[in-house]
């Protein structure tokens, strides 16, 4: 069983004309986010293993807080192009399969990419919103998951 965390970025940028998507970066607010959603994973006292990036600048920097507040090298963040919001997540899918057992891998991405990828892997039809984090926990001999917990982060500010 792979326990995943999966996280949408934290609130960004605005998209400006001339300026590449892909190196909006996170606002204060998203960096709040991020902190949220690390103490979230540090009261469930998961222990990440591995750490999976989106290329795009907002998501590696909402990983790279997430390691910060956790305290764990932020050298142990790997970006994945099939993170990209362009891409299917049928491809992430695959490379998923051919991850070690009993781990945990928290993965930064975008909309509506993740949610895709969450159905997919457990049939539940969710929206993921920015800041929010979903629990799967995905039996890689069966390839399916169980959608554990879908958090926003009106809850995450309560917890």
């Amino acid at each position: 069983m792979i326990n995943l965390i999966i996280v949408r970025h934290g609130d960004s940028e605005p998209q400006i004309q001339g300026k590449d998507d892909k190196e909006r970066k996170l606002t204060k607010k998203g960096v709040k986010e991020m902190k949220r959603v690390a103490n979230f994973i540090d009261l469930l006292d998961i222990k990440i293993d591995k750490v999976i990036s989106s290329p795009y600048l907002r998501a590696y920097q909402s990983a790279k807080e997430v390691m910060d507040e956790l305290g764990i090298d932020e050298n142990k963040i790997e970006i994945y192009e099939e993170l990209s919001p362009d891409k299917d997540p049928s491809q992430f899918i695959e490379k998923l399969k051919t991850f070690q057992d009993n781990i945990a891998v928290l993965i930064v991405g975008h909309n509506p990419y993740l949610s895709n990828m969450i159905k997919i892997l457990t049939g539940a039809d969710v929206d993921l919103e920015k800041g929010g984090v979903a629990l799967i926990d995905y039996d890689l001999s069966k390839n399916k998951g169980i959608l554990r917990l879908l958090l926003n982060q009106k809850v995450l500010k309560i917890i």
